[in-house]
């Protein structure tokens, strides 16, 4: 994937990101790229629970995501493969949001 955010901020007049430190960046499969775009697409259906505590991440809300285009338009084999990859990012997200 070309990497256009130069181009972009040149468009819209603004300058340019500066590239984030090494430690930051990750590499993707291209296996996985499907998987964390529809992740990313969950970023606000998230299950919160607010109480005198404080706030906690239960989870995302999986109605959301049996519901999304990109999720419904699989077969149930790529379905049950894609649940996995969401459920493996979303145990990780939960360990950082809750820390």
């Amino acid at each position: 994937m070309e990497d256009a955010r130069a181009a972009d901020a040149e468009a819209f007049g603004i300058a340019p990101p500066e590239d984030p430190p090494d430690e930051t960046r990750c590499e993707v499969w291209a296996e996985h790229w499907s998987a964390l775009e529809l992740f990313m697409g969950l970023s606000t259906q998230w299950r919160v629970v607010a109480g005198m505590g404080g706030v906690f991440m239960y989870g995302l809300d999986y109605q959301a995501l049996y519901g999304h285009p990109r999720y419904a338009r699989l077969d149930y084999g790529a379905q049950d493969e894609m649940l996995e990859q969401i459920q493996q990012m979303e145990t990780g997200a939960l360990e950082v949001l809750n820390s």
